[in-house]
C-alpha cells in the first residue's frame, strides 16, 4: 500500500513540476557546447526529487512502516538539502562563484551532523592493518566527503538520465542489502523515486513533462545520497561497510578525481567546466547519447554488483579498497590518453 502511494505521489509531483517550472521560466537553454539538447527544458528535477522523497518518507514515518529512526534521518537530509538545492537553482538561473556553493554545502552538512550526531567515526579496515578510527576528526572529514561527493555528482551530470540511473542503481543496491532489515523502506522509497525520475528525464512520458536536474538537482541528489551513505555505514545499526559505499558512487567519484588531475595538468582551474568527462569523450567520438547513457547505466549496475558481492561474500575491506583504487587507475589511464590527445 505504501509503495503504491509513493508511486502515485511521484507521478503527481513529476507531472506538475515541469509545467510549473516552465511557467516560471526556470528552463535550461542549449548553448551549443556542454548543453546540446533541443528546445528549453524545465530544471525541475531537483525540486521534484526533493518533494517526492520528503513527502514519501514522511508518510512512511507517519504510518510507522519501520521501527527505526533512519526514516527521520532521510527527512533531515532532505531538509538540510534545501539550501543546497536553492543555491543550485540560483546558479542555474545566473551562475554564482563556486565558493558560495561550497560554503552553503559545508554549513548544511555541519547542520545535519550537529542535529543527528552522525558522522564518519570508523573508516573500516581499508589498508589491511585494522580499522581506522577517526574520533572527532571524523566531523571535518565527513564534511569533506559529503561536499566532495555532492560536487562530483554535479560534475557527472553531463546528459539527462546519467545521474538518475547512477542513483537508481545505488539505491537498488541498498534496498537489496537492507531487504531483511527495518531500514528497507528508507532504501526502497528512493529507488522508486529515481526510477520514475529516470523515465521523466528521458522524455518517455512525453516532452511536456520532460525535465533536467540542473545544478540544483544534481547537487541535491549528491548531498542526500552522501549523507545517507554516512548514516548507513556508521554506528551499531550500520548496514554495510564504508568501503562498499565507494562502489555506489564509483563513477562520479573516479570521474571527478580524474578530471581534476587532467585540468591541473592542463593548467586550468579545477572548477571550470569542460568536456574532459567519460560521457563527453564517448559522445564526441561518435557514440550516440542514448548508447552513452546505456553504457553509464551498465557500468553503474556492474559497480552495484561488485558492492553486493563484496558485502554478501564478506570480502576483506582492504581488498575492496585496493580494488577501487585499481579501477580508478585504469579509468584514469583511459581518460588521460584521450583528454590530452585533444
Amino acid at each position: 500500500m505504501l509503495y503504491l502511494l509513493v508511486i502515485t505521489i511521484c507521478l503527481i509531483i513529476f507531472t506538475i513540476g515541469p509545467l510549473l517550472f516552465k511557467r516560471l521560466g526556470l528552463v535550461d537553454i542549449p548553448d551549443g557546447q556542454r548543453k546540446q539538447h533541443s528546445g528549453s527544458i524545465p530544471l525541475s528535477g531537483g525540486f521534484c526529487i526533493l518533494m517526492a522523497l520528503g513527502v514519501s518518507v514522511f508518510l512512511a514515518d507517519y504510518l510507522e512502516v519501520t521501527d527505526t529512526s533512519r526514516p527521520s534521518t532521510l527527512i533531515l537530509a532532505s531538509f538540510f538539502a534545501l539550501p543546497v538545492f536553492l543555491i543550485g537553482l540560483i546558479d542555474d538561473i545566473k551562475p554564482r562563484p563556486p565558493l558560495i556553493r561550497l560554503i552553503i554545502q559545508i554549513i548544511s552538512c555541519w547542520g545535519f551532523i550537529l542535529t543527528t550526531d552522525i558522522y564518519v567515526r570508523d573508516l573500516g579496515d581499508l589498508l589491511g592493518f585494522g580499522n581506522i578510527y577517526l574520533g572527532e576528526l571524523g566531523i571535518p572529514i565527513t564534511i569533506f566527503m559529503v561536499v566532495g561527493i555532492t560536487n562530483a555528482t554535479n560534475m557527472f551530470d553531463g546528459f539527462d538520465g546519467i545521474v538518475g540511473s547512477v542513483a537508481f542503481w545505488a539505491w537498488t543496491c541498498l534496498s537489496l542489502i537492507a531487504l531483511t532489515s527495518s531500514a528497507y523502506s528508507l532504501t526502497f522509497i528512493p529507488s522508486i523515486v529515481f526510477a520514475i525520475y529516470f523515465f521523466f528525464s528521458t522524455g518517455i512520458f512525453g516532452k511536456r513533462v520532460k525535465m533536467f536536474l540542473g545544478d540544483s538537482g544534481a547537487l541535491t541528489i549528491g548531498f542526500i545520497a552522501s549523507l545517507q551513505l554516512v548514516v548507513l555505514t556508521q554506528g551499531e545499526q550500520a548496514l554495510f561497510s564504508p568501503v562498499c559505499a565507494l562502489y555506489l558512487v564509483l563513477l562520479p567519484l573516479i570521474d571527478a578525481l580524474t578530471t581534476f588531475i587532467s585540468r591541473l595538468k592542463a593548467g586550468k582551474p579545477i572548477y571550470k567546466n569542460d568536456r574532459r568527462h567519460f560521457h563527453f569523450i564517448l559522445y564526441d567520438s561518435g557514440v550516440s547519447k542514448a548508447v552513452v547513457i546505456l553504457i553509464i547505466s551498465g557500468m553503474s549496475m556492474l559497480a552495484t554488483a561488485l558492492c553486493l558481492y563484496g558485502h554478501f561474500s564478506q570480502t576483506p575491506e582492504y581488498i575492496m579498497f585496493y580494488g577501487f583504487l585499481t579501477i580508478w587507475f585504469f579509468y584514469f589511464l583511459f581518460l588521460n590518453e584521450r583528454t590530452f590527445e585533444n
